[in-house]
């Protein structure tokens, strides 16, 4: 909803008010939600206007966001929620360890048009502790020419943050210190739908706030998206966490 002027500067101004009522209609099961709207203060003391909702999101439905004005004008578009059809996604090898010693592997994401983000997921366990720690990994900029999106886990390295972060553990819990194995791993990451393509940069998501631009807005522009979040987890042996060393007496101190 344009404004003239579009700053608002006190609550009391004529544009502090706006004529508009926002909905989020589930067009596969016929329900809807309709978004609270509240004037909010900036910390420059300018105002905008915000609307929210709370709601569950449910993975494969289509979503209408609708903007409507009093006399009817409706500005609104579209998003389907991203969904997977198996419940076991990732391809992975098994571990591989390299001539140093480090332990690495090799997984990769089928039937995902896009992803938005990456992290490897280890789950750590000992008494009165159960930790699962997140690496994130950097985005391949495209999928493969077999549409496989493939990432590259170095094992051996992620287990720094890992004891770093049960390190913090013993020293927040006034220990001297706690054994600790690595019991699990998978990954984690969000799928994005059809209406982020291309893939942005920064300089793209500038280019949403242009009219006509990137846009799957009708009567209006700027886009409208959605994420699917999914996690796939998987058993470490006891063999393969004794290779990278465990389970480590974790102390108080640098060092294990």
């Amino acid at each position: 909803m344009t404004r003239f002027p579009e700053e608002i500067l006190g609550p009391a101004e004529a544009q502090a008010g706006i004529d508009a009522r926002v909905y989020t209609r589930d067009l596969t099961d016929s329900t809807s939600v309709l978004w609270h709207h509240e004037l909010k203060q900036l910390e420059d003391g300018k105002f905008i206007h915000l609307y929210k909702a709370t709601f569950l999101v449910k993975t494969g439905h289509v979503y209408r966001l609708d903007v409507i004005r009093s006399d009817g004008t409706t500005t609104s578009a579209t998003t389907k929620v991203p969904s997977v059809s198996t419940s076991k996604l990732v391809l992975k090898s098994g571990a591989v360890v390299l001539s140093d010693s480090s332990v690495v592997q090799e997984i990769s994401i089928p039937d995902v048009p896009a992803l938005w983000d990456m992290s490897a997921i280890y789950l750590v366990e000992g008494p009165d502790y159960r930790d699962r720690a997140f690496v994130p990994y950097e985005k391949p900029e495209a999928p493969g020419a077999d549409g496989l999106w493939r990432y590259r886990l170095n094992i051996t390295a992620d287990q720094d943050s890992i004891i770093a972060r049960a390190r913090r553990f013993v020293q927040e819990s006034n220990r001297k210190d706690i054994p600790v194995t690595l019991t699990a791993m998978g990954i984690q990451f969000r799928i994005m739908d059809g209406a982020w393509f291309p893939l942005f940069s920064e300089d793209d998501i500038v280019k949403l706030a242009q009219p006509g631009v990137l846009s799957n807005v009708v009567n209006g522009y700027g886009l409208f998206g959605s994420m699917g979040l999914y996690r796939e987890e998987w058993s470490v042996s006891t063999e393969e966490a004794a290779h990278l060393g465990y389970p480590i007496e974790v102390s108080d101190e640098p060092g294990f």
